[in-house]
């Protein structure tokens, strides 16, 4: 079953610019629009007697550490792209994190070719201040969708998981 995440509230033609002025760069226009109607989006998760629903990307074993991150979240800094931006290690300039994975992150390519296009990047550490470091600084990331409305269209929800009590989602 198709899942779709919460969203967090909205954001300003004016709080847009100012984000896209502290990164540096415009977000992809699918991603900007999608942010202005959303500020980033939690996915649902849900425990009852044992098992737990949680959402799942087709074709893929990632689990969610975080949810889809937004802009002045309300003080999550777990939640906040400027966060995810400055905490991201050697990841070239060319992606911007938008969602922590148990299994690293997914990005957004902020330029061309490929613009707009969703990527995935192992992590496997943390430093001790709690950056991930990634599982070899020389991998390139994974396309995983070409556009965001496509990643968006490609979760949904694993009904029955079994509850190991070790889930990692916010």
């Amino acid at each position: 079953m198709f899942v779709e995440p919460t969203p967090r509230g909205s954001l300003s033609e004016e709080a847009l610019r100012e984000l896209e002025s502290q990164l540096g760069f415009p977000l992809p226009d699918e991603y900007r629009a999608w942010l202005a109607r959303t500020n980033g989006a939690e996915f649902p998760f849900d425990r009852e007697g044992g098992t737990f629903t949680e959402p799942v990307l087709a074709g893929y074993d990632y689990g969610i550490d975080e949810d889809l991150y937004g802009y002045r979240t309300g003080g999550n800094t777990h939640t906040e792209l400027l966060v995810a931006h400055s905490d991201r290690g050697d990841l070239p300039m060319d992606y911007l994190p938008i969602m922590r994975l148990t299994t690293g992150a997914i990005l957004i390519k902020v330029t061309e070719p490929r613009l707009g296009s969703i990527w995935h990047r192992g992590e496997s550490s943390f430093t001790d201040d709690g950056v991930y470091l990634p599982d070899t600084p020389d991998d390139d990331p994974d396309e995983v969708a070409g556009t965001f409305g496509a990643f968006l269209g490609m979760w949904s929800i694993d009904d029955g998981s079994e509850d190991t009590g070790s889930s990692t989602a916010s």
